[in-house]
């Protein structure tokens, strides 16, 4: 027993790491990343008080070893830890999974578009945008009209998604990913003195709330309710498979970007995920960077997951990086604020 939730610790790492084969089965450990730690450091501290002190040091490195992952869901407060140089060049950059603005069956775009406004931002990138099944699209060009440059995902197959820029956006794509509804899109923000693209990326859900009704239906016979969870665990894997697939997709076109890259959006998995790892490759966290206190994105859940992500290369440096708890969405949008060296 003394070396069972060390052993999952190790699991969990390697399954953030690598997603070949049968390797696909330990992510669903990074997902328990929070309870593994927990009872890894009870059992360092029933240890300590027990004839089996001289094994504690086994939790305690089980911990260790995920110090990547608690540093990107938490981070000091340090008083001026980042600030403006003078004649650079700022950033603002916002990411956003909307959920098409239409939220808790309330139409939502209005007041969001309001406060958006009001950070100023220079690029906004929009996951399940706000479309024409929600919104005339009239109103979603007046709403976001602080932006002078738009582009939206035009296959109505796919989830939509917008981005927007106060500078010229040049060589805009889309990527759509294979046997999904999602997709990523990429565009040259063109400022005065630099050029800096961004991937906007929406990869695979966890399907957890098309089932979460099923299985937590108290009226449905427990046999109904076992396989809906039985279900939901195939689909995941799936999607685990999904997701690691379009990280690598991603990753590659990253390693041929000409200019220095801004990655954001919905990834659908945490910091101890191999969708993490390969998204952010060398790239900065912008958390880790210009964060403080406790970071989750997603307001479900209890919310205990950071989904939601702002990275970029070693040309860009972070001044601040905020996700206001906005009642616009499921998730909270990033907010990052830095500039180009």
């Amino acid at each position: 027993m003394c070396y069972f939730f060390p052993l999952l610790s190790l699991l969990a790492w390697i399954g953030g790491r690598y997603a070949d084969g049968i390797m696909i089965w330990l992510s669903f450990l990074t997902l328990g990343i929070w309870g593994i730690l927990a009872l890894n450091a009870l059992q360092m501290i029933v240890q300590l008080f027990t004839r089996h002190r001289r094994k504690a040091w086994l939790p305690l490195l089980a911990i260790l070893l995920h110090t990547d992952y608690l540093l990107a869901v938490w981070q000091p407060s340090f008083p001026g830890r980042n600030t403006l140089p003078e004649g650079a060049q700022p950033l603002t950059v916002v990411t956003y999974n909307t959920t098409h603005f239409f939220w808790d069956r309330q139409q939502t775009m209005q007041e969001a578009a309001a406060y958006i406004r009001r950070l100023q931002p220079d690029v906004v990138c929009m996951q399940e945008a706000p479309d024409a099944s929600y919104y005339q699209m009239d109103s979603i060009r007046m709403a976001f009209d602080y932006v002078a440059y738009r582009y939206i995902s035009g296959r109505t197959d796919h989830l939509p998604m917008m981005i927007s820029s106060r500078y010229p956006l040049r060589a805009v794509r889309t990527l759509f990913f294979k046997n999904s509804v999602n997709l990523a899109m990429v565009a040259d923000v063109c400022m005065p003195h630099d050029t800096v693209r961004v991937f906007c990326n929406h990869l695979e859900t966890t399907s957890v709330n098309q089932y979460r009704g099923q299985i937590q239906a108290a009226s449905k016979p427990w046999l109904f309710r076992l396989k809906a969870g039985a279900k939901l665990i195939l689909q995941m894997k799936e999607n685990f498979r999904k997701r690691a697939a379009q990280a690598d997709y991603i990753a590659e076109e990253i390693r041929r970007s000409p200019y220095p890259v801004v990655v954001c959006g919905d990834f659908n998995d945490t910091p101890a995920s191999y969708t993490y790892h390969r998204m952010k490759g060398a790239l900065t966290d912008g958390f880790r960077d210009a964060g403080k206190g406790y970071q989750y994105t997603f307001r479900q859940l209890k919310r205990i997951w950071r989904i939601d992500y702002i990275f970029y290369s070693d040309e860009l440096k972070g001044i601040s990086y905020d996700s206001p708890d906005t009642p616009y969405s499921d998730h909270k949008m990033v907010v990052w604020r830095g500039y180009t060296k």
